[in-house]
């Protein structure tokens, strides 16, 4: 039999190794592009937000009175109208002259489910939004239908970071401080002392609503934490409580016990202990002596 090249090859160096295909390693990248930004190149939707989100749609009017002009420092109506070259009624002279182009060219801007989405593209439309006497800004506590506001993603997170964390501060107060200044606040934030089968909360029962109410209700939470008020209002409750002072009189008067003495008449409008802390709460000399007349009886 003949020897092949491939046998003597073999006999000499053994077993050709078969080549193995290593898989290709995936390296990180050392810069990460954040990609084209919005504006860049390109038309992208700038949002605007009614403060009182309201279900279907909203129309906002085409005209608005008083509004500050910057060119000018001088307030004037804005109109927003198809093909004008601007929403100033000053530069629109000429123009609205031709009471049938405006009566056909008048348009407003509408907002579905509380949004409204204009292009970057259109100039007219965005002037008209953000000088809108409408426009609330930063000011988000307005009760007017139509109020807004333009929707900044990262001002919003700002936002909602900052309640976020007072809502947590608050809460950790909440758990944390003294017993006898937790009653206190409790008391003044309305949480009752007895439950809803009529038993007396232990302080963890009193502590557990105190937090709610730091997490439900942070800002006044966090007005009242320290205040004087706090204090007067619960020391006048209590002289309530203990009969010290006597809400039983005629005319809507309240007396020291045991004779001593007018605090004040009570408005009919007024709960006793709210109208009393008031008082002491005022530099008149009437406020000033029941304060101390209360500081002496606790």
């Amino acid at each position: 039999m003949a020897t092949s090249l491939r046998d003597i090859k073999f006999s000499q160096e053994g077993e050709p190794k078969q080549e193995v295909k290593q898989e290709e390693q995936f390296i990180f990248p050392t810069e990460i592009s954040s990609g084209e930004q919005p504006g860049q190149g390109e038309a992208y939707n700038i949002v605007f937000k009614l403060v009182h989100k309201k279900k279907g749609r909203t129309h906002l009017d085409s005209i608005c009175n008083n509004v500050l002009n910057p060119k000018t420092g001088k307030r004037e109506r804005a109109w927003l109208l198809m093909g004008a070259a601007s929403i100033w009624q000053s530069e629109l002279t000429e123009v609205l002259k031709d009471k049938d182009y405006v009566n056909k060219s008048r348009y407003g801007k509408i907002f579905e489910d509380g949004v409204c989405r204009i292009s970057s593209l259109e100039a007219n439309e965005l002037e008209f939004l953000r000088v809108n006497s409408n426009n609330v800004g930063k000011n988000r506590g307005g009760n007017g239908k139509y109020d807004f506001y333009e929707y900044d993603p990262a001002e919003e997170q700002k936002q909602r970071l900052k309640v976020q964390s007072i809502k947590i501060d608050m809460i950790i107060k909440a758990k944390e401080m003294p017993v006898e200044k937790m009653k206190k606040l409790a008391s003044f934030l309305d949480i009752k002392p007895y439950d809803e089968l009529g038993q007396l909360k232990g302080d963890d029962g009193v502590r557990a609503e105190l937090m709610i109410k730091a997490d439900t209700m942070p800002t006044t939470f966090a007005k009242y934490l320290d205040s004087p008020e706090v204090e007067i209002a619960y020391m006048v409750k209590k002289a309530i409580v203990e009969a010290k002072i006597d809400l039983t009189g005629q005319n809507g008067n309240a007396l020291w016990a045991g004779g001593k003495g007018f605090i004040a008449k009570i408005p009919s409008t007024k709960k006793p202990h709210e109208y009393l802390t008031e008082l002491a709460m005022t530099n008149s000399n009437e406020g000033r002596a029941f304060k101390e007349q209360l500081e002496t009886m606790n």
